[in-house]
């Protein structure tokens, strides 16, 4: 199985509509999900 940084972003934007977090959890989310769309468009350039 290979990794899809794609589908680790998707989740995140779901998980960040629809659950609901501590504002810790949220931040930690919100940061992950910063770092893995810098990494596409690093990998997509």
């Amino acid at each position: 199985m290979t990794y899809d940084i794609f589908l680790d972003i998707a989740e995140l934007r779901a998980e960040l509509a629809s659950c609901y977090l501590t504002k810790r959890e949220r931040a930690e989310s919100v940061k992950r999900l910063a770092i893995l769309i810098k990494q596409a468009k690093e990998t997509e350039a």
